[in-house]
């Protein structure tokens, strides 16, 4: 009988693009994938793949949105309310339910309101997607009936744990080589040295991928004191930045690499 995994898939803006072809390679080698589990962004990208969207299907959804487009400030909190995302996932996904896929999800968001983690099985995949997409101080959290949601990956950024078989394939996209922090910036033909928001980005971009790696590394040390078997993937996607959503084509071609060269099975 042919061995069934599991999908952990990991976080980190435009980087979620690397997963998409790792989805291929594993359509094409007709890896078995029994649940899968994820936050943030890329649900998007695995909920098409549970309601039978190819892969070539997914590519053309992910080339199709404009990120800069479905930027609607909230005026009053000064960050995005979401309100134009939520209409493109409508357009994708419709009414179907998260019980309705073909295979097992597991939705990753948090509660506002205790700071639990929220595993979503059921509820329309419009709206847990939403919910797990609300990154805090750049999305509005997402509220439903008495309950507030921000982004999944505070608590669990790869989501191994949430997963029932023992066999996983898990795919981080923060494990890339680090970069010294550039003090440098060049603007047209002017140099500026330290430059102010270059710097503060970099500082900052560094600070929360420390934090997701520390996340996942718990996630994945736990999982292997209870006896799971993890096939860990990070594509060296160390070249892209985290707004580099137009190079869809390149780093999606980094999934399939680092696929090509672990999945052995």
């Amino acid at each position: 009988m042919k061995k069934s995994y599991s999908l952990a898939l990991g976080w980190w803006a435009a980087r979620w693009l690397c997963h998409i072809w790792v989805l291929k390679y594993i359509e094409e080698n007709d890896i078995k994938i029994s649940e899968i589990a994820w936050t943030s962004m890329w649900a998007i990208i695995w909920a098409c793949f549970a309601i039978w969207k190819t892969t070539d299907e997914i590519k053309e959804i992910a080339k199709s949105i404009n990120f800069l487009k479905m930027i609607d400030l909230d005026l009053k909190k000064w960050v995005v309310s979401g309100n134009k995302v939520y209409k493109v996932l409508e357009k994708i996904f419709w009414e179907i339910k998260i019980e309705d896929a073909k295979i097992k999800l597991k939705i990753i968001a948090t509660d506002i309101n205790t700071w639990d983690k929220i595993v979503f099985l059921k509820w329309r995949i419009v709206d847990a997607v939403r919910a797990s997409i609300s990154l805090p101080m750049i999305f509005t959290s997402f509220e439903y009936l008495w309950n507030n949601f921000i982004d999944g990956w505070l608590k669990a950024n790869l989501p191994i744990l949430d997963l029932e078989w023992k066999d996983i394939i898990a795919v981080s996209a923060i494990r890339d080589k680090w970069k010294e922090i550039v003090t440098k910036r060049k603007i047209w033909n002017f140099e500026f040295k330290k430059w102010f928001f270059w710097y503060n980005y970099q500082i900052l971009k560094k600070t929360i991928t420390i934090l997701m790696w520390t996340n996942e590394d718990l996630s994945i040390e736990l999982a292997k004191a209870r006896w799971k078997d993890i096939i860990l993937l990070s594509p060296d996607i160390s070249s892209y930045e985290y707004y580099d959503f137009g190079k869809i084509d390149e780093i999606t071609e980094k999934g399939y690499e680092e696929a090509n060269f672990r999945l052995n099975i």
